[in-house]
């Protein structure tokens, strides 16, 4: 249960912005990062995301200070923080693996980072055992203050390394695939806590992952990398509904991909012309970007359609999908089922495109 001491726990000072101005890294020729412009707003949880290799740690980590950049300056605020240390920057870090001492009780590991700080800048004892308790109770651990890491289920350990990296009064907080040594069902419950946490104590909170719906369901917008660019930044609905790019396409959410060739302003599939809305498409070579759900069944000999045969139909977890193996182009596509309706192998339908992107490839 969070207490009512709850709002006590908001940063000292003002939560700061981020600001990334053409950070780049090298690691010894091959490029990390190419240029990176990014701008946080104060109290703002953004999502890295992206697959391996992007760059999305490292760019977690040049905002923290464990990795110089090779280019570029980074800014806390006003503050150009580019040059200071992990000390001076003041951040907050979880990692994935939780990094607690295991030795040290959650108490101690929570007030670990107030007693270690210079004399002068030290809270008594008293200070610090009333901030300690109350991150305890934020992070819903009361009453295991005395235990160690080991007596702990892998999501408490992680919450006692969140109430860590909260104890220092971070200007910035900072998460490095918090969840990823979690099961799912951890996982989808630590994300909602998490978002709950950042609502009550206001920090502005950089996480990286690899997983779609945890960036989708927990950050305010979503910063997508690909082999060390920025491919876009927005919301959960923007990155979804209007994709700046064949790659954010094809990586947020399941898509089908059809090699086509744009003609007079009408779009060819082999020989077939396909009625999608893609206005002002240049003629060329292209890819249309379609998700299951912007295909709807129809009669195989319906005008406009695009033949198929059925190949299979599965469960998924929010419904059931059929897939289905185009007449033309020999490509196999999946079609969202309506409640209640049945396919079987074998039967031929037809599609009917509600809904496409298109992006050239020439």
């Amino acid at each position: 249960m969070v207490t009512a001491s709850t709002p006590s726990l908001n940063a000292a000072r003002p939560p700061a912005g981020i600001r990334i101005v053409g950070v780049a890294k090298d690691f010894g020729g091959d490029a990390a990062l190419r240029g990176v412009d990014l701008d946080i707003a104060p109290g703002e949880l953004v999502a890295l995301l992206g697959p391996s290799g992007s760059g999305k740690t490292t760019l977690l980590r040049i905002i923290a200070g464990l990795e110089d950049a090779s280019a570029g300056q980074v800014f806390f605020g006003a503050d150009d923080a580019t040059r200071l240390s992990v000390q001076e920057r003041r951040v907050g870090f979880v990692f994935q693996h939780y990094a607690l001492f295991r030795h040290m009780s959650v108490f101690d590991n929570v007030a670990y980072g107030l007693k270690v700080r210079p004399r002068a800048q030290r809270p008594s004892k008293a200070e610090i055992r009333e901030r300690v308790l109350s991150l305890i109770d934020l992070v819903q651990l009361g009453g295991l203050e005395r235990r160690y890491p080991s007596q702990l289920s892998g999501g408490q350990r992680q919450r006692v390394a969140l109430a860590r990296a909260l104890a220092v009064e971070p200007r910035v907080l900072l998460l490095d695939e918090p969840f990823g040594a979690l099961d799912a069902k951890v996982r989808k419950d630590l994300r909602r806590w998490l978002r709950e946490i950042h609502d009550r104590t206001g920090h502005t909170t950089v996480f990286v992952t690899h997983d779609q719906d945890e960036a989708m369901e927990l950050a305010d917008r979503v910063a997508i990398l690909n082999k060390g660019r920025l491919e876009q930044v927005g919301t959960a609905d923007e990155v979804y509904e209007a994709p700046a790019s064949a790659f954010v396409m094809s990586f947020v959410g399941d898509t089908v991909n059809l090699p086509v060739v744009v003609r007079g302003g009408r779009i060819f599939f082999g020989d077939a012309p396909l009625e999608a809305d893609v206005a002002d498409a240049p003629d060329g070579p292209a890819a249309l970007y379609l998700r299951p759900s912007n295909l709807a069944l129809t009669r195989c000999d319906e005008g406009g359609a695009l033949g198929g045969t059925v190949v299979a139909v599965r469960r998924t977890a929010n419904g059931r999908r059929a897939e289905v193996l185009t007449d033309v182009g020999a490509a196999t596509v999946e079609v969202e089922l309506p409640s209640g309706k049945t396919l079987a192998a074998g039967e031929r339908v037809g599609l009917h495109i509600l809904k496409a992107r298109l992006f050239p490839t020439g």
